[in-house]
């Protein structure tokens, strides 16, 4: 009888929780500091050039070899790490809503919800930090001018959803490169960071900026002092990830290089990047199944608790590198 009492009340139990209370999962991260570089392949990424951090950060944390970018050119792959999605996008036009758009070009906007949006809603901060953004919020195609286009709004994926480019709150979270180091100084990280450095430190290249191995060179003291910063900041929790990833896999830079066994183990497949992730584990891992953005972007959900967008539904997650055994024994929580 008493047993019976017991499992009636345990079954009560179970009709007064809010729905979606119990299969809610649980928040295993504080804070994610993605940086973004453009258009290296595997090998080029880090192996090819004069790229020394970024070598170390592989022998020394997690690095996917078998990571592909979702598409060519750029911009569909930004919008895939914050959307789950590509939305059809297949070229590298200016956001409908950008404030010097030429009257009557053709241009991009994206409806529907965001991991931007995703985290607002749950009561938790998300900024993008561009590297030679002129202030604040700016909606420019380019900056300093478009002839000399540093500052590239194509690698800015919240220009290009309605719902943040029409949002003050949105704008005012998208910030020159700058803000970082201050707010990192301040207390004030937020729980997501996307990284955006310009065309002459991403590794894309412009006119004034094209050599190959000072590209190289530039990504990799970008990666290396960004780093830096956030490991020497209050945000470096326990529970928090630093990610550096490649957008895309473009044609080789150093075709006199031979291939690695990583770009052999995938036949030499188009888009095969390299993505990095320090934990403060400090620990050595290599991640060989198949991944990319969608997966990184379901990780980061998965990580703060949040349901999965379009794409990254069906993503395998990231686990293995964004939650290594620190002890040997069992994965960091």
């Amino acid at each position: 009888m008493r047993w019976a009492t017991r499992a009636c009340l345990f079954l009560l139990a179970l009709l007064v929780v809010p729905r979606g209370a119990m299969a809610e999962p649980a928040r295993r991260l504080d804070h994610v500091f993605v940086l973004v570089l453009e258009n290296h392949g595997f090998d080029d990424a880090f192996l090819n050039g004069p790229t020394p951090f970024l070598r170390e950060l592989a022998a020394s944390g997690g690095l996917a070899t078998n990571y592909f970018g979702v598409a060519h050119p750029s911009l569909p792959n930004y919008l895939a790490l914050i959307g789950g999605d590509t939305f059809g996008v297949r070229d590298d036009r200016p956001s409908c809503f950008a404030s010097d758009l030429t009257p009557g070009a053709a241009c991009n906007r994206v409806e529907g919800e965001s991991l931007v949006g995703q985290l607002a809603a749950a009561g938790l901060t998300s900024a993008l930090y561009a590297e030679s953004l002129p202030e604040p919020g700016a909606m420019v195609t380019a900056a300093p001018s478009r002839a000399q286009a540093l500052y590239a709004q194509k690698h800015n994926p919240i220009a290009y959803f309605a719902a943040l480019a029409q949002n003050s709150e949105a704008l005012a979270r998208v910030k020159p490169l700058e803000a970082l180091a201050r707010d990192l100084e301040q207390g004030a990280a937020p729980n997501f960071a996307l990284i955006v450095p310009n065309q002459c430190h991403d590794g894309h290249g412009l006119e004034i900026c094209h050599d190959r191995d000072q590209l190289a060179r530039d990504y990799d003291d970008m990666a290396r002092e960004v780093f830096a910063k956030v490991r020497a900041s209050r945000a470096w929790t326990e529970r928090s990830v630093f990610v550096v990833a490649f957008d895309e896999g473009a044609r080789t830079l150093y075709p006199e290089a031979q291939p690695s066994e990583f770009t052999r183990a995938v036949g030499g497949a188009d888009n095969h990047i390299a993505t990095f992730v320090a934990t403060p584990c400090g620990k050595p891992i290599q991640e060989p199944a198949r991944r990319d953005h969608y997966a990184l972007l379901a990780t980061i959900e998965d990580g703060f608790g949040l349901p999965r967008l379009r794409k990254a539904a069906g993503a395998p997650a990231m686990d293995a590198l964004f939650f290594p055994a620190c002890d040997g024994s069992k994965a960091r929580d």
